[in-house]
């Protein structure tokens, strides 16, 4: 797999790779990630893909990313109350 780019924000790693004929959106924050694949024909190059990777679409992430964590805390609360 071969990092192609790496895409700048204040609170997320995001990161585009590439690896058979693939894009890979690779989105960290913390613990959690959230991964987005694309087939390289389906954009017509790395335009597309910064395009794609929107300040609109990396806010929704973001709070996916708060959602995640939220669900994971309440599961934890519950194992460890039991």
């Amino acid at each position: 797999m071969r990092t192609v780019t790496k895409i700048k924000h204040p609170k997320l790693d995001v990161s585009i790779y590439l690896r058979e004929n693939k894009y890979i959106v690779k989105i960290v924050l913390d613990q959690y990630e959230q991964v987005f694949r694309l087939s390289q024909t389906d954009v017509m190059g790395m335009e597309d893909m910064e395009a794609l990777v929107s300040k609109e679409f990396l806010d929704k992430v973001y709070m996916r990313f708060v959602e995640m964590s939220k669900d994971f805390g309440e599961a934890f609360r519950k194992i460890n109350l039991a």
